[in-house]
C-alpha cells in the first residue's frame, strides 16, 4: 500500500505528536519509575537481607546444593563413575572493610531486587517504544515481553544452579602455590554470585538480540549459518575452561545450552526474512 494511503491513526494507534523533546521527558520519565521500582524492590530484599545470603548467596557452597547433586547423578549414569561427584571447598569468610558487611547487604539486596522487578523493568522500556508501534507491532511486541522475562530468569537459574557450583569448585580448589593461602572476603564472594547469575541472564537473551538485529537486517540466519563453527568453537572453548573436569561430557553439559540459544536464533532470523518477505508481497 503506498504511504500516502496510509491511515496513520489507525497504523499507529498509539503515536503522539511529540517532538524531540517531549521524547526525553517521556524518557525521564519512564526512567524515573524504573528507578522507582528497583529503591522499592531493593528496600523490600533488604528487610530480608539475612535470610536471602543464608539461603541463596550461601547454598552453593554447601555439599548438598542441588547443583553438586545434579553433577553426581549426570556423571555416574553418562560416565558410571563419581567424576563429578564433589564437594565444596570449605569456605571461611572475612570482612576486610569497617562497612564490608554492610555494603555486601546492600549488594544483594539491589541484584535481588533487580532480578525480581526485571519483567516490570521491562515494561516500562517497552511502553517506552510503544508509541512507536504499529497495531501488529505492539501485538507481537507485548507477546515477546514474556519471552524476554522467561529467558533472562532460565540464564539466572542455569547459573545459579550449576554454572556457580562448577566455577567456585574450580577456582577454590585451584592453587597456583601451596605457599599461597586464599582470604575469601564476604564483598568476592557476593559480588562472584551476583555476576555470574546477572551475566548469563543477559547472556540468555541472545534469542531477543538476534530478533531485532534481524529485524533491522544488520544480520540474517544465511550469515548465522556461515560462521555457526565460529560459534561452536568459542562456546565449548569457555565451557572447557569452566568446567572442573577435563572430560566431554562435563563440557557439553555446559555449553549445548548456550549452542542451542544460537541454532534457536537462527530460526528466529529465518521466521523474520519469511514475515518481511511476506510484508513486500503484500504492499505489491
Amino acid at each position: 500500500m503506498p504511504l500516502d494511503q496510509v491511515d496513520v491513526d489507525q497504523e499507529f494507534p498509539n503515536e503522539k505528536n511529540m517532538g524531540f523533546f517531549d521524547h526525553i521527558d517521556e524518557l525521564r520519565s519512564r526512567l524515573l519509575k524504573i528507578a522507582y521500582i528497583l529503591l522499592i524492590s531493593t528496600i523490600l530484599a533488604f528487610t530480608v537481607v539475612e535470610y536471602i545470603f543464608d539461603w541463596v548467596v550461601m547454598s552453593p557452597f554447601q555439599p548438598d546444593f542441588w547443583g553438586y547433586q545434579f553433577f553426581c547423578k549426570a556423571g555416574r549414569t553418562f560416565m558410571g563413575n563419581d567424576v563429578l561427584c564433589w564437594d565444596p571447598p570449605k569456605l571461611s569468610m572475612q570482612s576486610m572493610q569497617v562497612q564490608g558487611q554492610f555494603i555486601s547487604a546492600f549488594k544483594i539486596s539491589l541484584v535481588t531486587g533487580l532480578v525480581a522487578s526485571f519483567p516490570l523493568i521491562i515494561n516500562q522500556l517497552w511502553l517506552f517504544v510503544k508509541p512507536a508501534l504499529s497495531k501488529k507491532e505492539v501485538k507481537r511486541t507485548r507477546r515477546s515481553l514474556f519471552v524476554v522475562s522467561l529467558l533472562f530468569f532460565i540464564g539466572v537459574f542455569f547459573a545459579y544452579f550449576l554454572l556457580v557450583p562448577v566455577a567456585t569448585n574450580f577456582l577454590l580448589s585451584y592453587t597456583l602455590s601451596d605457599e599461597i593461602t586464599n582470604i575469601i572476603t564476604i564483598s568476592s564472594v557476593t559480588g562472584f554470585v551476583s555476576f555470574m547469575s546477572l551475566a548469563t541472564g543477559l547472556v540468555f537473551e541472545l534469542p531477543v538480540l538476534i530478533y531485532i538485529l534481524a529485524s533491522i537486517g544488520f544480520v540474517s540466519s544465511g550469515f548465522l549459518k556461515k560462521y555457526w563453527r565460529y560459534a561452536a568453537v568459542f562456546v565449548f572453548l569457555i565451557a572447557g575452561i569452566a568446567t572442573p573436569s577435563p572430560d566431554v561430557f562435563s563440557q557439553l553439559l555446559l555449553g549445548f545450552p548456550l549452542m542451542s540459544l544460537y541454532v534457536l536464533g537462527i530460526f528466529i532470523a529465518k521466521r523474520v526474512e519469511k514475515r518481511k518477505e511476506k510484508a513486500l508481497n503484500d504492499e505489491e
